[in-house]
């Protein structure tokens, strides 16, 4: 199977408590894109913080380029972004905050989504 045809699934589990941790599979992510990949990032738990707009400017890495240019170049690229709906709500994520190319995404359509992709967690 060549990379145009790969799919992957990075679900995102961190925020502000370690923000390298939401850059890194940012950055895995892009690289995807970058290479022709279907890319899908899955916000959930403190993870689910991204999904709201602005919130990404908040976060300053350590070893990595900042997330809000990390999450700018993944969403003009064309990745998409699920939600987990209950996270989401925790974190003050609703349809009028949330950032571009996301959806709410519970654990039936994760699952699903999974099935094809190749999946990787932080």
């Amino acid at each position: 199977m060549s990379l145009q045809q790969q799919k992957y699934l990075f679900t995102l589990t961190h925020y502000d408590g370690d923000p390298d941790r939401v850059a890194a599979p940012l950055v895995l992510a892009n690289s995807a894109l970058a290479a022709g990949g279907d890319v899908l990032l899955w916000l959930t738990v403190e993870g689910a913080n991204l999904g709201r707009k602005g919130a990404a400017v908040e976060l300053a890495t350590k070893s990595f380029p900042p997330v809000a240019q990390l999450l700018d170049t993944f969403l003009e690229n064309g990745g998409r972004i699920g939600v987990c709906p209950p996270c989401g709500k925790t974190h003050g994520v609703t349809d009028a905050n949330m950032v571009a190319n996301a959806e709410w995404m519970g654990a039936a359509a994760v699952v699903a989504a999974s099935q094809e992709r190749q999946v990787f967690s932080f």
